[in-house]
């Protein structure tokens, strides 16, 4: 009897149903839109397709039918993805998972694929990508079926078993007991390149690295001695050996059962090269934009439109205390209660309009302490235009709000000096203009109040200047104040024309603003 016949015996039994229905998808999202357009997308392409928008309603229905495949959201609104993954994956170890993404941390996805998912893909997603991976994870669950029940499947035909392993995609392989191979169909032949004859009842551990065997024999012992099968119905992630020396990442879903009392191991192997190098171009990516992200000056969040934070700089999370791991992901409300539902109202107004909104000064709680920070909130657009979410930039200006508080009520000391004084009193700058008059002046040149700001002092007292008494400059002003032609008469002009003799006594400073002057005005009578 040969290999094939050796092995149809194992696994033959009862013949499988004459026809198999669509395969059944399940959609695991809250996003009633995303929902509609991958079940429009996928009963296009002739698959049945459920939808959950919880994940106790997704265990539900995965508990009350058999699904081939389901696109699982990380992020649901009663339980984490990685939490449903972990359930589903109890229920129905052979079913494909894939999950769905938006800009989180790599480390979510490390874990999803760690946790036995079968692969993600990344919000907005490519139909196409989308509909190959479906396939392929349908194709594999149907494969795995097959493998577990072989000797359901092939009692019919050895033929029929011979091609549907020589044209899987994937590398099969199955081995006795021992770890000896029974069968190397033509996709491992191109995986490890060894051709059939070259491993047939060769042990597993030649296509294995060094590191792996010690362990693989191990295993192979407790199923021996105890009928420990663990990984059975798992996916486990290790490296392949290919016969020209070289290491390569592989994905290799097991399972095992008993066939005419003789144990049959079966692996299912894909070549995870491609994942693993995008998933390093992705990380380093990751790293990057968040370095990017950090040097920003100013707190930067990224948020969709459910309020949840997908991406923050260090320091945004560190003004709450916290890392940017502990608030990727999460909700506004879980750090801002009382603010949460005023920033999301305004984020909904800039993802519904498309527009920017841009100097808002709103107060921020941060430590337990009230600060003010101007906002500018940006729509964040996918390649297609769609708006995704909002850019958040925050700068803190506490400090800027306190400076300004301290210089109105300085400026409010100072108005209040000038109206109780004896004296008419101008502030004057560098170049002799007006920037405040106490009402005294007003009424002794006969103006109201308010309109000498922004006039020459020369306007007034046009002797002052021709006589070349007045000068501010570095070399007349200090910090500390100067006092400059004490007590100078001069004479001043009315607003109706008449000469008003008056006295004057200046006193220059030079501030952050540039020289100013403080120039205090007496009249002295008739200039004649």
């Amino acid at each position: 009897m040969n290999s094939w016949a050796s092995l149809t015996a194992m696994v033959r039994t009862q013949p499988s149903a004459a026809k198999v229905p669509a395969p059944t998808i399940l959609i695991v999202d809250d996003d009633p839109d995303i929902a509609l357009v991958l079940k429009d997308l996928l009963e296009h392409s002739g698959y049945q397709v459920q939808v959950a928008v919880t994940g106790a309603e997704a265990l539900s229905t995965v508990k009350a039918q058999s699904c081939s495949a389901v696109l699982l959201d990380l992020m649901l609104p009663d339980m984490d993805g990685l939490s449903v993954l972990t359930l589903l994956k109890g229920m129905d170890p052979a079913l494909p998972v894939i999950m769905l993404t938006a800009f989180v941390e790599v480390a979510k996805k490390h874990a999803s694929l760690t946790e036995g998912a079968f692969g993600y893909l990344t919000k907005p997603y490519d139909g196409e990508e989308l509909k190959a991976l479906i396939k392929r994870a349908v194709g594999v669950k149907h494969l795995s079926l097959e493998a577990a029940s072989a000797k359901q499947a092939l009692t019919a035909s050895e033929d029929r078993f011979r091609e549907v392993v020589q044209t899987a995609p994937d590398a099969i392989v199955l081995a006795d007991g021992d770890g000896r191979v029974l069968s190397w169909n033509s996709a491992a032949e191109r995986l490890f390149g060894y051709r059939a004859e070259e491993v047939l009842g060769q042990s597993l551990t030649m296509i294995m690295p060094e590191r792996y065997r010690a362990n693989h024999e191990r295993a192979l012992e407790r199923v021996r001695t105890r009928g420990d099968v663990r990984l059975k119905g798992t996916v486990v992630t290790m490296h392949g050996l290919h016969k020209d020396g070289r290491e390569f990442p592989i994905e290799m879903s097991l399972s095992s059962w008993i066939s005419s009392g003789t144990r049959v191991h079966c692996g299912i192997v894909r070549d995870i090269t491609a994942r693993k190098e995008a998933e390093a171009r992705l990380l380093q990516q990751q790293i990057e934009q968040q370095a990017l992200l950090d040097l920003i000056p100013a707190m930067v969040w990224y948020k969709d439109s459910h309020n949840r934070i997908l991406r923050a700089n260090r320091r945004a999370a560190e003004s709450i205390g916290k890392t940017v791991a502990d608030i990727e992901g999460r909700s506004t409300d879980e750090f801002y209660p009382e603010e949460a539902e005023r920033y999301h109202q305004d984020d909904l107004e800039v993802i519904v309009s498309g527009r920017p909104k841009l100097g808002i000064i709103e107060p921020h709680r941060a430590g337990g302490k009230k600060h003010w920070v101007q906002t500018d909130k940006v729509p964040y657009l996918d390649p297609q235009g769609k708006v995704l979410g909002v850019l958040v930039f925050a700068q803190d200006i506490t400090d800027q709000k306190r400076h300004e508080a301290a210089l109105r009520e300085k400026q409010g000391l100072v108005r209040m000096v000038m109206e109780v004084a004896g004296n008419g009193i101008v502030i004057v700058d560098g170049e002799g203009t007006i920037l405040s008059a106490n009402a005294q002046v007003a009424e002794l040149f006969g103006y109201a109040p308010g309109d000498l700001a922004g006039q020459s002092l020369q306007r007034l007292i046009p002797s002052l200047f021709s006589c070349g008494q007045f000068e501010l400059g570095p070399d007349r002003c200090t910090s500390t104040g100067n006092s400059l032609a004490p007590d100078s008469s001069c004479v001043g002009l009315h607003q109706d024309g008449a000469e008003i003799a008056v006295s004057i006594r200046s006193t220059m400073l030079m501030t952050a603003n540039g020289a100013q002057g403080v120039v205090a005005i007496h009249s002295v009578g008739d200039p004649g």
